[in-house]
C-alpha cells in the first residue's frame, strides 16, 4: 500500500484541512490511477476545509460575500471529487478515505495562517498547475475534466487572497508579519518539492503535469504575488 503520491503535482491541488491524516492509497492499476486517486482525495478533503472556513468567516464577522464564496467552493470540490474519482476508476484505482479529526474553534490568526499556507500559496499554485494540465494533457478526457476544474480553482485562489486582504485589517502588525513569513516559507517548501524529483515522462505526456522546469517557472510568477 502506498501512503502518498510521490510527485509534487499530486500534493498542490485543493485546500488541506488541519489534522488531515496521510492518504493510504490502495494498489492502483497504474501510476496514473494513483495520481488521479490522490488528487480526488485532496479534492474531497477540501470540502470540509471550505465548510469550516465559511463557518469561521461568519463567526469572525466577515462579509457575507466571503462566506457564500467559501460555501460555493465546498460545493465545487464535491463535483471535482467525482470527476477525479471517475478518472481514477478509469485507470483501475479508487480514492482513499479522507480521515480528519473533529475541528475545534480557533482564533482569527489561526484561521488566517491556514489560509495563507493552503489558500494563498498551495491552492494558488495548484490552480496554476491544473490550468497547465488542462491545456497540455495528451488525454482529451483529462483536458475536458481539468478545464472546468481549473476555472473553479482560480476562483478558490482568489477567495484565499480576498480572505487574506479582509483579515489584514483586523490582525495586528506582528500577526500580519507572521502571515507574510508563512507565505514565504510555504513558497520555499514548494520550490524544494518541485526541485526534488521530476515527474515521470508519461505524467507529462498523458496528464499534462508540468516538468520540473515548467513548474519552477510557474512558481516564479507566484513568488511576486506572495512577496
Amino acid at each position: 500500500m502506498k501512503t502518498q503520491c510521490d510527485y509534487y503535482s499530486c500534493s498542490n491541488d485543493g485546500r488541506r484541512p488541519e489534522g488531515l491524516r496521510d492518504a493510504r492509497l490502495h494498489e492502483a492499476g497504474c501510476e496514473l490511477g494513483a495520481l488521479y486517486a490522490h488528487v480526488a482525495w485532496l479534492e474531497a478533503a477540501s470540502v470540509p476545509a471550505f465548510l469550516r472556513l465559511a463557518d469561521e468567516l461568519l463567526a469572525h464577522g466577515a462579509p457575507e460575500a466571503l462566506v457564500k464564496a467559501a460555501r460555493r467552493s465546498a460545493q465545487d470540490e464535491v463535483r471535482h471529487t467525482r470527476v477525479m474519482q471517475a478518472l481514477a476508476h478509469r485507470h483501475g484505482s479508487s480514492m482513499p478515505e479522507v480521515d480528519i479529526p473533529p475541528f475545534q474553534p480557533r482564533s482569527l490568526e489561526a484561521m488566517c495562517a491556514e489560509n495563507a499556507v493552503e489558500g494563498c500559496v498551495r491552492e494558488t499554485f495548484g490552480a496554476l498547475v491544473t490550468g497547465w494540465q488542462a491545456r497540455t494533457a495528451g488525454d482529451a478526457e483529462v483536458r475536458r475534466a481539468l478545464g472546468s476544474i481549473s476555472r473553479d480553482e482560480l476562483r478558490h485562489a482568489e477567495l484565499a487572497w480576498a480572505v487574506d486582504a479582509w483579515a489584514a485589517e483586523r490582525l495586528t502588525p506582528p500577526e500580519r508579519e507572521r502571515m507574510l513569513q508563512l507565505r514565504r516559507e510555504t513558497l520555499r517548501a514548494l520550490e524544494n518539492e518541485v526541485g526534488s524529483q521530476p515527474p515521470p515522462e508519461h505524467f507529462v505526456r498523458e496528464a499534462g503535469v508540468p516538468t520540473r522546469e515548467q513548474a519552477l517557472s510557474l512558481l516564479q510568477g507566484l513568488a511576486a504575488l506572495v512577496a
